[in-house]
């Protein structure tokens, strides 16, 4: 109700056509709430779209795994005649320290 001498824009806290303090509060608060909540949307947008990519990139990863063998696959570097005058050269050191080692014994 408006009190007598009072008008319809003071009793609504609209005095000479101006918003009232609350009313300026609201509508910047509102203003802060819409832009916060633009900004999480966004956020999440590039968020999804992040997470899209990196399961594309694992889908990839896994797809060219290479299958696990039950065997264990070697590989040198060196010429194979190389490799193989080593390995007999370490196999005849080993035998003459094992007959080294058998005639002490003995």
């Amino acid at each position: 109700m408006i009190a007598e001498g009072q008008t319809h824009a003071q009793e609504s806290g609209h005095e000479f056509g101006m918003p009232s303090t609350a009313v300026l509060r609201g509508s910047a608060s509102l203003r802060q709430l819409r832009d916060r909540v633009q900004a999480i949307v966004k956020e999440l947008d590039r968020l999804q779209e992040e997470n899209k990519k990196l399961s594309n990139r694992i889908a990839e990863l896994e797809s060219a795994r290479i299958p696990q063998s039950d065997r264990t696959h070697l590989t040198f570097n060196k010429d194979k005649e190389a490799l193989l005058s080593q390995i007999n050269t370490f196999i005849k050191t080993i035998d003459n320290y094992l007959a080294f080692e058998q005639e002490a014994t003995n």
